[in-house]
């Protein structure tokens, strides 16, 4: 009897032992999960406030550059730190401890992808890296894209060659309404597209395909405001100029070399004339380490004069690795 009363308590012992240890590691599991929540909710907060503290910075940022391009210089401030021209160059801005970089180009000097002819289409693709087997019908391809009637280019592509390639769309037979729709057109691919974005613009749209009519920083975009540009070579790349001029990508290296050249020894130097514009293509991008960056790219129109000075037309932001460098 005695021996079955300490099996029974013995017995007892185990189970509660077990019941025990189940709810340590129950208890273990949800301090876990409480610490691992608690991290996130961390780690979100600081990215929230990293992204507003990035996106006050870069407001500024764009301000005091478009305040640059629109203020006429005096020719007792000709240095480059003093006036920033549309040349695609980076200029530091320095914010409380946080340092911007600031790339300006002019949006005039990019060629409108429903502009571009069939030869210069040529030329283009073949200084991004197209195959050279491709070109003509890659060329063909993007006037096709964009005609309004559903004829073959004698190299091109129509509804029915897209299908042949498993495609579930066919040629637009419209005007491109952004110059990311490119990648879209048959035989191109992201690493020649990406190669060609920089010389390109769509005039009259947005980043998105159509004109932004919500307010924005520095004022509200129109149909007005996002009208059709002209070409301006003043500020055009060596790929550009060698498009439109008809000359080697070397040749029109040598233009740019001599277009930009600072005045010789003994000349005096004048303020610059020609800034470009009235629309500007800012690129704001703060790197906050090797491994990762914040960038807000806008294309504003400039109004002199007016009330408010400049819009902002379209607005991109990213989040990611920083850029390949192309030694093209």
């Amino acid at each position: 009897m005695i021996r079955r009363q300490l099996f029974n308590l013995r017995q007892q012992r185990g189970i509660a032992l077990v019941i025990v240890l189940w709810v340590i590691a129950l208890l273990s599991v949800i301090a876990l999960g409480l610490t691992s929540t608690q991290r996130s909710t961390a780690a979100l907060t600081r990215n929230y406030l990293a992204a507003a503290q990035f996106r006050a910075h870069a407001e500024a940022a764009i301000t005091l550059t478009v305040l640059n391009l629109i203020t006429r210089p005096s020719d007792i401030q000709v240095d480059d730190a003093a006036v920033w021209l549309p040349d695609g160059s980076t200029h530091l801005l320095q914010f409380d401890d946080t340092e911007l970089e600031v790339q300006i180009t002019n949006e005039a000097s990019r060629l409108d992808v429903n502009q571009v002819t069939r030869d210069q289409w040529a030329i283009l693709l073949e200084l991004a890296g197209a195959d050279v087997e491709q070109l003509d019908a890659l060329a063909d391809a993007i006037l096709d894209w964009r005609d309004v009637d559903d004829l073959t280019q004698l190299n091109g592509a129509e509804d029915g060659d897209y299908e042949a390639a498993g495609l579930s769309y066919g040629a637009r037979d419209a005007p491109f309404e952004s110059v990311e729709e490119l990648g879209q057109v048959l035989g191109m691919t992201p690493a020649v597209l990406a190669r060609l974005a920089p010389d390109l613009r769509v005039s009259g749209t947005s980043a998105g395909g159509g004109v932004s009519s919500q307010p924005v920083f520095g004022g509200h975009a129109t149909s007005s405001s996002a009208s059709n540009l002209g070409f301006n070579a003043r500020f055009a790349s060596a790929a550009v100029i060698a498009a439109t001029q008809n000359v080697t990508y070397e040749q029109a290296l040598e233009i740019i070399a001599t277009r930009d050249a600072p005045p010789e020894v003994g000349v005096e130097r004048t303020a610059p004339t020609d800034r470009g514009g009235p629309q500007y293509r800012l690129r704001v991008t703060f790197k906050a380490d090797e491994s990762a960056q914040r960038t807000t790219e806008v294309l504003v129109n400039t109004q002199p004069g007016r009330t408010p000075p400049f819009v902002v037309l379209w607005r991109r932001e990213a989040v990611g690795l920083p850029e390949p460098t192309d030694n093209q």
